[in-house]
């Protein structure tokens, strides 16, 4: 009798299971003991599959290591907490945040893991837009001056542990004003997306071009000397300068290295604006001389 209450009640767990719009996940030991409709629906795996893997089968690479030192922490137990998010991948290599909730139960008449997920994706990738937003010029696409503030914090503290500078460029859109007149305030945005097309041709990947506020633009290169930014930098104002679109454009950049030219954020700018401004006023001298000739 005690046997056939027992099935019974298996019976009804996975019937009520099977009706939940939540995937449900029963793990015991080193793979799932039963899963449900929705863990398939949102994994992408069948049931079978499911049936072979456990967790860590699920969760993100990026985040298995963590996962794993956890359980090997806590031996005999499955690297989650009670109540926690994590990201997933599922069969497609599509990246899945779950929030799930742990439970002990008794399955099959042993004690095993029951996980309850709830899909967070949606919120998760408005977060993350809400995020990037926040940190974004709507003009030109790159960052903004929130941007340029944490990159540079992350970078003060690398270079804190790696000893390796990195550099900061400033730039300026010589008469941006005059195009304004002149041209019209389109031609004048125009001309500032212009000016972040050939940043972002001459970053690698991991530098960071953003509009630091205006005609101003900066550039945080990371690991960089200050002949290779000199470098950088010359490189850019030559092709401003080559560019066929009208009206032709032109631009000022000041260099400044970290730590020499400064160990903190406003230090750095600080220098980097005035050797913008020693370029700014060399090229306006020159400009003057060339007129009187």
């Amino acid at each position: 009798m005690r046997a056939r209450a027992h099935r019974k009640s298996e019976a009804s767990f996975r019937t009520l299971v099977e009706t939940l719009g939540s995937p449900v996940f029963v793990s015991g030991g080193k793979r799932f003991h039963y899963v449900n409709h929705a863990a398939e629906a949102i994994t992408g795996y069948t049931r079978g599959e499911l049936l072979s893997m456990d967790f860590c089968d699920l969760v993100h690479p990026d985040a298995q290591e963590a996962v794993i030192a956890r359980a090997s922490a806590h031996e005999g137990e499955t690297g989650f907490a009670s109540r926690r998010e994590v990201r997933i991948l599922t069969k497609k290599h599509e990246e899945c945040w779950l929030e799930i909730i742990a439970a002990t139960i008794d399955f099959d008449g042993v004690p095993a893991k029951l996980f309850s997920a709830f899909d967070l994706t949606k919120r998760k990738r408005a977060e993350s837009r809400a995020r990037l937003l926040a940190i974004t010029d709507p003009l030109t696409g790159l960052g903004n001056y929130r941007r340029i503030l944490d990159v540079l914090r992350a970078e003060i503290e690398r270079s804190g542990r790696t000893r390796r500078p990195f550099a900061v460029l400033l730039l300026d859109l010589d008469g941006l004003k005059k195009i304004n007149d002149r041209y019209g305030h389109l031609a004048g945005s125009r001309a500032l997306c212009r000016i972040s097309g050939v940043l972002r041709l001459f970053c690698r990947a991991v530098d960071t071009p953003a509009r630091y506020g205006g005609d101003e633009f900066a550039v945080i290169l990371p690991e960089t000397t200050a002949s290779a930014a000199a470098f950088v930098a010359s490189r850019i104002r030559e092709r401003i300068a080559t560019d066929s679109e009208q009206p032709t454009l032109s631009a000022s950049i000041g260099v400044a290295v970290y730590p020499q030219d400064g160990e903190t954020i406003d230090d750095l700018l600080q220098a980097a604006d005035r050797e913008l401004y020693k370029r700014k006023r060399q090229g306006a001298e020159q400009a003057s001389l060339l007129f009187t000739k």
